[in-house]
């Protein structure tokens, strides 16, 4: 028999089931990521210079109070139809992380989303007509929260 695994018999001896014993899965069981009670905040402005469109605005919307991970996963999958603005929304949030970790010495584990703010300026030019008037600006203002947590002290040696 193994370890992970037994057997469930009824009392005609019969196998019905083969099911996987609880204790030997170390997972989490499918609980969420808990939220730091203690928390640190840092904006980023970020000016993009294209102009986002409808489908990545909505998801960027949808990062309010995210896992940071969780949103790295969304426009992954979410924007496989569009790969050149995957990469800037994905460059974006890599820089925004990087800043943290080389700065404050976060651990990438400690990081999420409070906040996303999509402000979309166009630029106008009179002497031009309407349909020429393509240039948009957007400012992307990005909150993240982290937990900062003390350094491990390394053990000294017993002998």
């Amino acid at each position: 028999m193994n370890n992970s695994y037994f057997w469930l018999r009824c009392r005609c001896n019969e196998d019905i089931v083969l099911l996987k014993d609880p204790k030997s899965d170390n997972r989490s069981r499918g609980k969420a990521f808990i939220y730091p009670k203690e928390r640190s905040y840092k904006t980023f402005e970020i000016k993009y210079s294209n102009k986002l469109s409808t489908k990545a605005k909505f998801i960027l919307s949808s990062f309010n109070n995210k896992y940071i991970y969780y949103a790295i996963d969304d426009l992954l999958y979410l924007l496989k139809s569009n790969p050149t603005e995957k990469e800037n929304l994905l460059t974006v949030l890599y820089s925004s992380i990087l800043a943290l970790h080389n700065n404050l010495e976060i651990n990438f584990f400690d990081i999420w989303i409070d906040n996303i703010y999509i402000n979309e300026i166009g630029k106008n030019n009179r002497f031009f007509k309407v349909e020429e008037q393509s240039q948009t600006l957007t400012h992307i203002t990005l909150t993240l929260f982290y937990r900062t947590r003390s350094p491990f002290k390394k053990p000294e040696a017993q002998w």
